[in-house]
């Protein structure tokens, strides 16, 4: 099996090779940059659905795979708190996409709102706040905040699983 994924992010391959091996024995990964196609920091589920969704379609315009996974982290907020979130979609090539989401973690309120008013990214704030450089390549800055207990990788291999399941219970979902 082909999956064509639409990041270089070493963090986020390695969470959606993780994903994919929990379930199918034969399967070769495809990096593929898509940084050109999405919003670096996207706001709210629906603007990182959408990212994860055209990552996805992207990647697999690139390679004649069996599917293309695209992983978008961003941020929403649910009444006046800010969660951190990764979303992730998977194609298929008649167009088919799923969704999965990450666990999700209250931000500071105060440092996102100066965040968005200086028109950062997280990514940025949190090598700020960690001291490691290109965090989000790493362990992301939820290994930071949980004292090293759970991972980028992680976060991205929960949302790539619950993605999946549309794929195994097609009957269900209408796939």
């Amino acid at each position: 099996m082909l999956v064509v994924v639409g990041t270089k992010n070493p963090a986020k391959v390695a969470g959606i090779r993780s994903a994919f091996t929990k379930y199918f024995s034969d399967v070769e990964i495809l990096p593929v940059d898509s940084s050109s196609v999405a919003k670096a920091q996207p706001k709210g589920l629906e603007e990182m659905a959408e990212g994860a969704t055209v990552r996805a379609k992207f990647a697999l315009s690139k390679a004649d795979g069996d599917f293309g996974v695209g992983v978008e982290a961003g941020i929403f907020m649910v009444g006046n708190v800010y969660f951190d979130n990764q979303v992730a979609a998977i194609v298929d090539s008649s167009g088919r996409a799923s969704l999965g989401h990450s666990a999700g973690y209250m931000l500071p309120h105060d440092a996102i709102e100066k965040l968005f008013k200086d028109g950062r990214e997280l990514e940025r704030w949190a090598e700020e706040l960690s001291g490691i450089s290109e965090v989000g390549d790493k362990g992301g800055l939820i290994q930071h905040l949980t004292k090293g207990k759970m991972t980028r990788t992680e976060l991205t291999e929960q949302c790539v699983i619950t993605a999946l399941i549309p794929w195994f219970h097609r009957d269900v979902y209408g796939f």
